[in-house]
C-alpha cells in the first residue's frame, strides 16, 4: 500500500478503492446472487403450462435471469434491480412476478391465484442484508487492498 501524507489523502484513496470494489466485483457478485434467486424462486416455482397440464402456455425466453442491472447511486450506494418488461406492451414485469398480482394471459383462470408471488428480489434483499453485502464487500476491498488488511 502507498504512503500518505494526510489522513484526507489516505481516506480518498480507500474511498477510490471502495467505489471501484463496489462497481465490479460487488455488483457482479449481486447479480449472480439475484440470477440464483430468479432461479429458484421464479423458475423452479412455476412451470407455465396450459390447462392440460402437459402443454406449454409459452415458452420461457430466459429473459428475467438476464434483466438484473446493477448501478452506482453515488460513490457508496449500490443499487440492483431487475428491469425485465414485456416486449410486446413495455409494461414492467418484476412487480408481476414479485408480488404475484397483475398476470395477464387473456383467458379466465386466476392466474394471481395459481402462480402467486415469487419474491426473488425480497429474498435477494435479504439475503444482502443478512451477510452477504459485507461479505462482498470485504471480499472486494481485500482484492484491491490486500488479504487480512479488512476487519470484520
Amino acid at each position: 500500500m502507498p504512503t500518505f501524507k494526510s489522513l484526507k489523502d489516505l481516506n480518498k484513496y480507500l474511498q477510490n478503492k471502495l467505489t471501484d470494489g463496489l462497481k465490479t466485483d460487488v455488483a457482479r457478485n449481486s447479480i449472480k446472487l439475484m440470477q440464483k434467486h430468479v432461479q429458484e424462486d421464479v423458475y423452479d416455482t412455476y412451470t407455465p403450462y396450459s390447462t392440460d397440464g402437459v402443454t406449454p402456455h409459452y415458452e420461457r425466453t430466459g429473459k428475467l435471469m438476464d434483466s438484473s442491472v446493477a448501478q452506482m447511486l453515488d460513490d457508496n450506494t449500490l443499487e440492483v434491480t431487475n428491469i425485465r418488461a414485456d416486449q410486446e406492451s413495455g409494461r414492467h414485469i418484476v412487480p408481476v412476478i414479485e408480488y404475484g398480482k397483475g398476470y395477464e394471459w387473456g383467458y379466465t383462470r386466476n392466474l394471481d391465484e395459481e402462480i402467486g408471488a415469487r419474491p426473488f428480489i425480497t429474498k435477494t434483499r435479504k439475503e444482502l442484508e443478512e451477510g452477504k453485502a459485507k461479505e462482498f464487500v470485504k471480499e472486494a476491498l481485500e482484492k484491491r487492498l490486500g488479504k487480512g488488511t479488512v476487519l470484520d
